[in-house]
């Protein structure tokens, strides 16, 4: 009988240890192509309260939508990120950030770690996770679409079940953290550098507010000991030359701005508040001021910022931002002394004087009567 439990003992151990090594390969497995797709939007779903409830595992609650848009801005793809208010009942659409961009480039060549073909007829284990109620990511590429459902996490987390949909069904397993982005909303997908730049620079900016200050100021970039240094001069007024702290402080203000707060946010206060603040009107007549950034590469982007706000215990700036005049955000909050560093380094660019280079012969008249 003693020798019975110890071989019992024995073949619990040698199962627990056959399941732990295959969950580890799985885990370790070289990831191999499942698919390679040039995706145009990528769908998400959110699970029922009851899969959240059995799994504990909490996936956002609202649908989203990730798509790549042609036409916006010159030269390069645009991503744009787009739920339903709930408050207003609207739609509502922001740029999208590196969040965004690396889903779709990570889904268009989509790599797992392992397939295993579902035969017709079979049932999926309840142990799995892979029900109706599973939340789900769908993608399109032109005619094409592709539906995963989003499963358990293995023992160690860094792999899922993932159920592809379709014909033929296929078990598969994955990088949890591809799937695990979804955990969080559409405001962490979104571009919150109210101005992006790689190798582009800034080639212009014009800025006008409600007090009667109105400026415009170019840039030629240029190198200096290896170092990329920026070249101003107002073009408004009086055209001259400015003192390079002046260019670089509306620059960097400028270049410095981030979103610290969506109206969706929980602290944001909704849209319904926020599309009172900044309205969505055509022209800019409700705005303090408007600042517009030429490009080097073409695309034109506009700001205007709108009365300053307190929400809870902050104190923001409403921003609304239009790329190119044909995509047009909701608005956004920055820092109110964001807005306030703007206007003083615009008026103090108004009320520069030309640079005075010193008279080399005056230097030398001088030098000589000593």
């Amino acid at each position: 009988m003693r020798n019975k439990l110890y071989l019992l003992g024995l073949v619990v151990v040698l199962l627990f240890l056959a399941f732990f090594l295959l969950e580890k390969t799985k885990e370790d497995a070289t990831e191999i192509e499942y698919w390679k797709l040039s995706l145009d939007r990528i769908e998400y779903y959110p699970p029922s309260e009851q899969w959240v409830e059995r799994t504990g595992d909490k996936f956002y609650s609202k649908p989203f939508t990730i798509s790549v848009k042609e036409g916006i801005k010159k030269g390069e793809k645009f991503f744009a990120v787009l739920n339903k208010d709930t408050e207003t009942g609207k739609d509502i659409e922001y740029e999208g950030g590196y969040n965004s961009e690396n889903t779709v480039r990570d889904f268009g060549t989509y790599r797992v770690k392992g397939t295993e073909e579902i035969l017709e007829g079979i049932q999926i284990k309840e142990s799995l996770q892979l029900g109706e109620d599973s939340p789900k990511l769908v993608f399109y590429s032109g005619n094409i679409s592709k539906t995963l459902r989003i499963g358990k996490k293995h023992s160690l987390g860094s792999t899922r079940v993932i159920l592809h949909e379709g014909p033929i069904r296929n078990i598969l397993t994955s990088s949890s953290y591809l799937f695990d982005r979804f955990q969080k909303g559409p405001q962490d997908f979104r571009q919150k550098s109210i101005l992006t730049l790689n190798k582009e620079y800034v080639k212009e900016i014009s800025y006008i507010d409600e007090n009667g200050t109105s400026i415009r100021i170019d840039n030629t970039p240029y190198e200096s000991n290896s170092v990329k240094k920026n070249f101003w001069r107002r073009l408004s007024g009086e055209i001259i030359l400015l003192e390079p702290k002046l260019g670089e402080d509306l620059y960097r203000f400028m270049t410095g701005l981030k979103v610290e707060t969506f109206p969706d946010d929980e602290n944001g206060a909704g849209f319904g508040i926020g599309n009172i603040l900044a309205p969505n009107a055509e022209r800019s007549e409700f705005s303090l001021a408007s600042v517009k950034v030429l490009i080097s590469d073409g695309n034109e982007i506009v700001y205007r910022f709108h009365k300053e706000t307190t929400i809870g215990d902050k104190k923001l700036t409403p921003v609304i931002r239009i790329i190119n005049s044909n995509f047009k955000e909701p608005p956004v909050y920055v820092i109110a002394n964001a807005f306030t560093q703007i206007q003083a380094a615009a008026k103090a660019i108004k009320e520069a004087k030309a640079i005075v280079k010193p008279d080399k012969s005056k230097l030398g008249n001088t030098s000589r009567k000593k």
